[in-house]
């Protein structure tokens, strides 16, 4: 029983290491050279943004920035059809050199399989009359020796199983590297403008002329300046279209310990009214007479 237990294990451990040496290409010496090699490629990709708001801290328009930008995307997308041809050289430098390998070995034992038939003759009728056939299989175009058995054309398979899957790898650490200019592009100028709206300085920016190219500001730190410049026109002799125009209601100003209101909720346009002058006599007169006000709900239009 104990003998049986060690054998299954045994066998188990053999299948294990079998699938490792077929799908872990760090283990194969020329699978994990190209492969580290590929590696170095992404992580270099990976550092590129489509979007770059480092080289120009300066406050700028909406159109200047999507010059900017357009820029940045087409030297950014050279830069990824650049790596991409080098990941290419490099995946078709292993398979080639795997292959290589391949025929070098195939070549040495078909060799030494001829040396062994010269001293040993083997009468063999269905090989002498195969090898007088022409040949124009795929194996002759790739340059493999003539005359390999069936054993040798299933290590080139073998061989090409594992290419397939090693072009999967390959493709998923492009993809991943793709995605992570995606994402890095995305977060850079999130975590931008977070910073700007964490750290803007309302009332010093309002005091600096952006316009004025001769005199900088000297209000906050470069780092701190608006990214974007909007400029506003209003235009008065436009008047506003009547369906554009709601009615809002307008709470009560009171202060505490009256009401709940806030210095910040009072509307100069709301919650001031201006009464016309009038003479002296005629105020004493509606003084005397006025009874208790009548509050009136106001309205403002937005």
């Amino acid at each position: 029983m104990r003998i049986w237990k060690d054998t299954i294990k045994q066998e188990a451990r053999k299948k294990a290491s079998t699938k490792l040496k077929e799908k872990l290409f760090i283990l194969h010496d020329t699978f994990r050279k190209h492969l580290m090699v590929h590696r170095d490629y992404c992580i270099k990709m990976e550092e590129l943004r489509f979007v770059d708001i480092n080289s120009n801290l300066e406050t700028q328009t909406i159109k200047e920035f999507s010059k900017i930008q357009a820029k940045t995307r087409g030297e950014t997308k050279k830069k990824i059809e650049a790596q991409s041809s080098k990941c290419r050289e490099n995946v078709k430098a292993c398979i080639n050199k795997v292959i290589q390998d391949l025929k070098l070995r195939i070549d040495a034992e078909t060799k030494l399989d001829e040396e062994r038939k010269r001293v040993v003759p083997i009468q063999n009728t269905t090989t002498l009359a195969l090898k007088d056939k022409p040949s124009h299989n795929v194996f002759d175009e790739l340059g493999f020796p003539p005359g390999m058995t069936y054993g040798h054309c299933s290590s080139l398979r073998e061989e090409c199983s594992r290419f397939i899957r090693f072009a999967y790898l390959i493709d998923f650490m492009s993809l991943e590297a793709l995605s992570g200019i995606y994402l890095g592009s995305v977060e850079g100028i999130t975590n931008r403008l977070g910073y700007l709206d964490e750290h803007c300085k309302l009332d010093e920016i309002m005091q600096m002329d952006l316009n004025d190219a001769n005199n900088p500001p000297t209000g906050p730190s470069r780092g701190h300046d608006p990214l974007f410049l909007v400029k506003l026109e209003l235009q008065a002799d436009h008047p506003i279209p009547e369906n554009k125009i709601v009615q809002v209601e307008v709470d009560d100003f009171k202060l505490p310990p009256h009401g709940t209101s806030k210095p910040t909720d009072f509307d100069l346009l709301s919650h001031l009214e201006l009464e016309p002058e009038a003479d002296d006599e005629v105020e004493e007169e509606e003084s005397d007479a006025a009874a208790d006000p009548v509050l009136v709900k106001k309205y403002k239009q937005t």
